[in-house]
């Protein structure tokens, strides 16, 4: 009777939260600093040498009004002067902080295609994924560090609100489309961009210091190097991937 008593007084102080010793295990994740912004930049481009890997157009279905009859191979996109896209360039030791205040960043689908092919969302950030399509997507990411997901998205304009608690790099892929796929890197601080067609790039706001910058290709890897950011003169960073 006395061990009954106890444990329904236990529970009963947990219930008002004033009960010494009878606290309850919470697994809640470390609350973040906001980022700290500076007036540093760094800027610069990645590129390609020697053949690029020949990719063959994606026959497309019609699935979508208006879609295309091919869509092109965005594994490796390499244009003639051998500037490489979709490389996501970050600090890789820039202080961890809280990305919820952060701008939404979208995810579209678009003519049985993810647009972007390749971005970067913080930790916390709102990443928004959508469809612009009038068939039926599902949308599938399966991460070592994060949750996994799985849902549909069937009506133009439908969405899903995402965000991740642990940085790495996330392949997303559509069921319906098995050659829709897009890559997702979570990031620990705000401090990352994806290169353009050109294969240019620019983080701004980079407060001064010395930072591991490092490049990351879905195919080709990490390249590094290392830079000292000021607050008066942008940083020139130059990044070169070899043929296999």
């Amino acid at each position: 009777m006395r061990f009954w008593l106890g444990s329904l007084l236990c529970a009963a102080l947990l219930t008002i939260g004033n009960a010494a010793g009878c606290k309850e295990k919470t697994s809640a994740a470390p609350v973040r600093p906001q980022p700290v912004f500076g007036s540093g930049m760094i800027r610069g481009k990645v590129t390609f040498s020697g053949a690029a890997p020949q990719a063959s157009p994606i026959r497309n279905q019609p699935c979508c009004e208006g879609a295309p009859e091919t869509l092109p191979d965005e594994t490796v996109v390499v244009n003639s002067k051998g500037e490489l896209a979709n490389v996501l360039v970050y600090l890789a030791n820039a202080p961890a902080s809280d990305g919820s205040q952060q701008p939404p960043v979208v995810l579209d689908q678009k003519f049985c295609r993810y647009v972007p092919h390749v971005l970067g969302v913080q930790i916390g950030q709102t990443l928004r994924i959508t469809t612009s399509d009038n068939a039926p997507h599902n949308v599938h990411y399966n991460p070592s560090q994060n949750p996994a997901g799985n849902f549909v998205l069937t009506t133009p304009g439908a969405e899903k609100i995402v965000t991740f608690a642990q940085a790495e790099f996330i392949r997303t892929k559509c069921d319906v489309h098995p050659w829709m796929s897009a890559s997702v890197g979570v990031m620990e601080s705000p401090f990352f961009a994806v290169t353009k067609e050109d294969g240019t790039f620019q983080i701004p706001k980079v407060p001064a210091g010395q930072y591991t910058l490092t490049a990351w290709h879905e195919r080709f890897g990490e390249l590094e190097q290392q830079v000292t950011v000021t607050q008066t003169e942008a940083v020139e960073a130059k990044f070169e991937y070899k043929s296999e």
